[in-house]
């Protein structure tokens, strides 16, 4: 494990294979305090570096804010983060190899980091957005909660899938790359599995540069369900008319901290 500062590459041997991820540590980590932790997983094409750094010169990020889709400076020092690599630039998950991956990756940060196994949340964009949804489906017993940005229910397969998990999705209703109605797939999969009463969300309307987001009512114990659906295209990081900033970040840290 890396000394603990800043942030350090890990690798780490998973399924036969080298693999890598991002640790960043928050300033002054206590090794008495358990620390919420965040896993962010990167879109296709992306890479954890692009996820944690987004100012060298020829990297194209789709984040315009701080690292970890904003929420490194929500968290003002409160939580571990955690960026892993996908293979070949994706998140395959190939016989569920990234679920692995990520299985291997909590478990050696849990033998040497003091972690809150209470409160582990992944989030991720795109391909990260699915595989954020895959890890949920196969493993919701190891987190707290889920954040899927802009993400396909075909992307990164579904083992499992049907038990409850607290649910947060946010995606553009002009998307050009990952279909609206996939992420509405996403999002119906866990409306179900955490109980909710079933509706039909409002969206706003193309042109009108607003987003509208609704906690979903009836939903099980533990289990809040939220969705944000916003007029634009592909990006984790949504601003309404007039905004210099993004909505989105504010929205996953409260909904994670609220456990």
């Amino acid at each position: 494990m890396p000394t603990l500062k800043d942030k350090s590459t890990v690798t780490i041997r998973s399924g036969g294979k080298d693999r890598k991820y991002i640790l960043w540590l928050p300033a002054g980590y206590d090794k008495d305090r358990p620390y919420r932790l965040v896993i962010a997983y990167h879109w296709y094409t992306g890479s954890a570096e692009q996820v944690v750094d987004c100012t060298k010169e020829g990297i194209r990020c789709y984040t315009t804010q701080s690292p970890f889709y904003g929420l490194w400076d929500l968290a003002e020092n409160s939580t571990i983060f955690i960026a892993p690599d996908g293979l070949n630039a994706g998140w395959g998950n190939a016989n569920g190899e990234d679920v692995t991956f990520t299985e291997d990756i909590l478990e050696q940060v849990e033998a040497d980091l003091c972690v809150d196994k209470s409160r582990i949340f992944a989030n991720g964009f795109s391909y990260g957005g699915g595989m954020t949804k895959a890890l949920g489906c196969a493993r919701p017993d190891l987190l707290r909660a889920i954040a899927v940005y802009g993400g396909a229910d075909f992307l990164a397969g579904c083992d499992g899938g049907t038990m409850p998990l607290a649910f947060y999705g946010a995606h553009g209703v002009s998307d050009g790359t990952c279909a609206y109605t996939s992420g509405e797939q996403i999002r119906d999969r866990f409306v179900k599995n955490n109980g909710c009463t079933a509706q039909d969300p409002p969206e706003p309307a193309r042109g009108s540069g607003t987003h509208t987001c609704v906690s979903y009512t009836g939903c099980s114990s533990g289990h809040p369900t939220r969705w944000c659906a916003f007029d634009g295209d592909h990006t984790p990081s949504p601003k309404d008319k007039g905004q210099s900033t993004t909505w989105n970040p504010r929205e996953v840290w409260d909904f994670f901290t609220q456990f």
